[in-house]
């Protein structure tokens, strides 16, 4: 049934292109594969919505078998709906990182400009965290017990 569908990239909306970057950068590894600024009809064409851009960008870091790609658009009349402040709304998502050293991470997030929306749950088999990345993305910090695989 999925013969020749493959999964190729998660994609966070963000406000702005370079915090989120930085961000990503910093706290995870990501690096650019490629930044694209200004991409005006493709956008309109692909969102339905005249006049929309878009900066984006689609990241690799070491170990992640995940492209992530993170794209902040921008509209010609210069208006844009305000972020979620929370990530339960249908249409928001999240991506989740698994990490060895749970609570370095968090820190590091929040170094980064980051904040946590709640607090640390415990489960069995991990621990997990809602955070929200400059820009307003919403990631997971989750350590999972044992093979997160």
């Amino acid at each position: 049934m999925t013969r020749g569908i493959h999964w190729h990239h998660a994609s966070l909306t963000v406000a702005e292109i370079d915090p989120a970057i930085t961000f990503f950068g910093a706290v995870f590894g990501f690096e650019p594969m490629f930044i694209e600024r200004g991409l005006a009809d493709d956008i309109a064409s692909l969102t339905g919505k005249e006049g929309l851009s878009a900066d984006f960008t689609q990241m690799r870091a070491e170990g992640y078998p995940l492209i992530l790609e993170l794209i902040a658009f921008h509209a010609a009349d210069d208006t844009r709906p305000a972020g979620d402040a929370l990530p339960w709304r249908p249409g928001a998502g999240h991506v989740a990182f698994h990490v060895d050293d749970f609570d370095a991470v968090v820190e590091r997030v929040v170094a980064h400009g980051g904040t946590v929306l709640g607090r640390a749950i415990e489960f069995p088999g991990g621990r997990s965290i809602y955070c929200r990345t400059p820009g307003g993305a919403f990631i997971e910090i989750e350590h999972l017990f044992g093979d997160p695989s």
